[in-house]
């Protein structure tokens, strides 16, 4: 745009005087065009709390993250959405993110380039729902048609969940909230060639993490859809026929608890850890009841909260 305006003659200021890294705020904005700063409310820097991006307690995403920053052999490649945050501490689960849609075609081509060595890692595309439908086909139908051994891996949260929870071909619904045809995803990947495709339960990661097993002991592409609600979402009809939301929250009993961290790992917000004594507990205002959580602790020390 700012390049159009000066071809039509006109004096523009924009990006030669802005940063094109980084976020834009009033101050930065004001200090471009005026030369002078915002007023800013006096902060003391070494009093404020780091606070990371995460995924809400209860996403469904957790679970395949936490299951894929635990393996060693394989080679993440992340997509665009609100899942990106699957790169972040603690969960470390994904190598590469770039654009829309290039988590399929992009663990498709790092699949073929690890053919040439001996012990080549298997590959793992993590992709959105409504990515998927945006740019994630035609990685997916060029992965089964040169033969990779790639694992596609999309993440159903019925919903687009980053950009404010629009429909998309996959919810049965029109953008402005009209009835459509639902596409179906597991019929469009074994259309396509696939013929490994599994639907799990994120929230469940023994089910979850045999599906994951299976597919990377298979010498050929695999389809793996995680399907559950983004916590957020506001369940329509057809949401309250397929899914129940736990009623149950969950609360740490001091008296099991070893301090080891380990529910802490999986990144949920609604957990704190409490150096000093050396325990873990977990925020009722938060806790979705996802149990992710309880099934990691290798003590039992989650249980439903009483």
């Amino acid at each position: 745009m700012e390049n159009q305006l000066r071809q039509a003659g006109l004096k523009v200021k924009g990006k030669d005087i802005l940063p094109n890294i980084g976020e834009l705020s009033v101050n930065i904005i004001s200090q471009a065009f005026t030369g002078r700063g915002a007023e800013l409310i006096p902060t003391d820097p070494a009093k404020l709390v780091p606070r990371p991006p995460v995924l809400c307690a209860g996403c469904p995403h957790r679970g395949i993250f936490y299951l894929l920053g635990r393996r060693k052999d394989i080679f993440v490649s992340g997509d665009i959405g609100c899942y990106g945050l699957g790169a972040l501490p603690p969960l470390n689960a994904v190598d590469t993110v770039l654009c829309m849609g290039h988590s399929v075609s992009g663990g498709h081509g790092a699949s073929k380039f690890m053919e040439m060595y001996e012990k080549p890692l298997r590959t793992v595309s993590v992709i959105g729902d409504s990515t998927f439908f945006h740019s994630g086909l035609t990685g997916l139908l060029n992965s089964v048609y040169n033969q990779s051994r790639n694992v596609v891996i999309i993440l159903d949260n019925r919903v687009t969940g980053m950009t404010g929870h629009q429909d998309h071909p996959g919810t049965g619904r029109t953008a402005q909230g009209d009835p459509a045809p639902e596409a179906d995803i597991p019929a469009i990947a074994r259309a396509m060639g696939v013929k490994n495709v599994t639907v799990v339960n994120p929230w469940n990661l023994e089910e979850t993490k045999n599906a994951l097993d299976q597919a990377l002991a298979l010498d050929e592409p695999s389809v793996i859809i995680c399907r559950w609600p983004c916590i957020l979402k506001k369940f329509n009809d057809q949401d309250r026929r397929e899914f129940t939301l736990p009623q149950t929250r969950y609360a740490v009993n001091q008296d099991v608890c070893v301090g080891c961290g380990k529910c802490a790992s999986t990144g949920c917000p609604a957990i704190r850890i409490d150096k000093q004594a050396k325990k873990s507990s977990i925020d009722a205002e938060m806790c979705a009841g996802c149990a992710i959580c309880a099934q990691v602790c290798p003590v039992q020390a989650i249980e439903v909260k009483a």
